[in-house]
């Protein structure tokens, strides 16, 4: 009896021991499951927000692509496919050099990658970057708006070129959030430095940084205000009159247009119509 008694209570253990699994393997099978999930409307939301105008210093060379296809690869883990990368410098050179800062202009979602656009992208467009427009209970909820298509305030010339790093998933892009985003970028892009634009900000007068703060231009400024104020103009009209070139810079379409008039580098003249 006392025989029985003990076998069935090992064999109640072992019962028990393997309803139990092990901590390691159920945080396996949450991350799994958070894998399935697709990225909510927040996280894009929440996304655009964190990285949309950001800067970072470049922690590897980015090539001159001359297409999203030639994009620098960071694959789901975090890792930098390196000999892609090696591949595309050697066939088309560096736009951006190790250890400069560059700026996010641009950001899409696809169904299974998130593609970053760097210093405006290697191939220039009248209009990449499409704002995001989430449906939601009353009404539609907008993205943030359309980052910065000039470069980095204050950045060395050779930066003016741009790039693309893409984030690749296998089958869709997860439920991310933006911290998240950044540290899969982390091979790629360093955020924990300090921004280009704080030094050029605090360099400029009162009023040209409360009217960039209020995305405003106004006469005085000078062309890297305007597009931290503005970012890249939708239309450029260049005009001589009385001996004396002019270039306008049009924001936004009829009735509702912006026109920023630059003699030489300087802001003249700004006229809205609303």
């Amino acid at each position: 009896m006392n025989r029985r008694l003990l076998s069935a209570l090992f064999l109640a253990a072992l019962g028990l021991c393997a309803a139990s699994p092990l901590p390691v393997e159920t945080h396996a099978r949450v991350d799994a499951a958070t894998a399935k999930a697709s990225l909510s409307d927040e996280h894009r939301l929440e996304i655009l927000r964190l990285l949309a105008y950001e800067y970072a210093t470049t922690l590897q060379p980015l090539p001159a692509a001359r297409g999203e296809k030639e994009a620098v690869e960071v694959n789901a883990q975090g890792q930098l496919n390196e000999t892609k990368l090696r591949q595309t410098i050697a066939n088309r050179g560096a736009a951006v050099q190790l250890g400069e800062i560059v700026q996010i202009t641009g950001i899409e979602f696809k169904r299974d990658s998130i593609l970053v656009e760097i210093n405006g992208g290697g191939k220039k467009k009248k209009k990449w970057y499409e704002r995001i427009v989430i449906q939601g209970t009353g009404g539609s909820i907008g993205g943030a708006p359309p980052p910065q298509q000039g470069p980095a305030p204050g950045t060395p010339a050779n930066t003016l070129q741009g790039s693309w790093v893409t984030l690749n998933f296998d089958g869709r892009v997860p439920d991310l959030s933006g911290t998240q985003v950044k540290e899969l970028l982390a091979a790629v892009l360093d955020f924990s430095r300090q921004s280009a634009a704080v030094p050029w900000i605090e360099s400029i007068p009162e009023e040209f940084r409360e009217a960039i703060k209020n995305k405003k231009a106004m006469a005085g400024m000078d062309r890297q205000m305007v597009l931290a104020a503005k970012g890249r103009p939708d239309r450029k009209v260049r005009e001589v009159k009385n001996n004396i070139e002019t270039e306008e810079w049009l924001y936004g379409n009829p009735p509702f247009v912006t026109f920023v008039v630059f003699v030489g580098e300087t802001v003249v003249e700004v006229k809205e119509f609303r």
